[in-house]
């Protein structure tokens, strides 16, 4: 009986727990619920290690943050058939998926938008100011935490939400989501242009200048470096 109880326990602590096959509705939702905590996490973690109060939201509208939503999924889909494997596997596995996937957003926001949200240049063994082992180190910790932990709790959780709520929940957020990505993206887009001395010569571009100029950016995105401006990777 003890070890029948343990080894249901151990099974309801993985990675496939509370919803059998992967599908999009669960991707979504772990998407979500990833964006909005690591978003809050990442602004406690500022307040206290730094006294200050900012933001760090990936879009202007809504407290979200794309970078961990998209780990979450990343960890969720590489590991959703690999939870038998041991700690230390997952965690080395983390480790390097970890370093590859904030350098590759990395080198999107910079094409995107010819900006950097963040810099490690004065962090120790980091390359080219896009990662750094400390950080690499984080995602390896986050990944046993996410296969062993959060995520079997979060698919709990959301399996108690009635199925046709949820799906409504799902869409309305996504709808929201897509609509704040579109304007996000359209802003830092503009402000490139303008620094690059584009007039506003239609509509939407003076609709951008006047609703989000550089300073309401920059007062949302504190961290963020002109690549022009301040010579990354000269």
């Amino acid at each position: 009986m003890i070890r029948e109880a343990a080894q249901q326990r151990e099974k309801e602590n993985t990675l496939n727990a509370g919803h059998g096959p992967l599908t999009l509705y669960w991707v979504f939702w772990l998407f979500l619920i990833a964006g909005v905590v690591g978003d809050l996490v990442e602004v406690v973690f500022w307040l206290v290690t730094r006294g200050e109060l900012t933001s760090r939201s990936s879009l202007l509208y809504g407290q979200f943050s794309i970078v961990w939503g998209a780990g979450a999924v990343l960890l969720t889909l590489v590991f959703h058939r690999m939870d038998q494997r041991s700690n230390a596997q997952i965690f080395l596995m983390g480790t390097v998926l970890g370093g590859v996937y904030e350098y590759i957003c990395s080198l999107i926001q910079e094409v995107l938008f010819g900006a950097c949200f963040w810099d490690y240049r004065h962090l120790p063994f980091n390359l080219n100011g896009r990662v750094n082992l400390v950080f690499c180190l984080f995602w390896g910790a986050a990944a046993v935490l996410w296969v062993r932990t959060v995520c079997p709790a979060l698919c709990r959780l959301v399996g108690r939400i009635p199925r046709e709520q949820g799906r409504r929940i799902a869409v309305g957020a996504a709808a929201f989501l897509m609509f704040s990505t579109v304007v996000t993206a359209a802003a830092l887009g503009r402000m490139e242009r303008r620094r690059e001395g584009e007039p506003a010569l239609g509509a939407v571009s003076r609709f951008l200048d006047a609703a989000f100029p550089d300073g309401v950016l920059h007062a949302r995105y504190p961290n963020m470096g002109i690549l022009s401006e301040i010579g990354w990777y000269d």
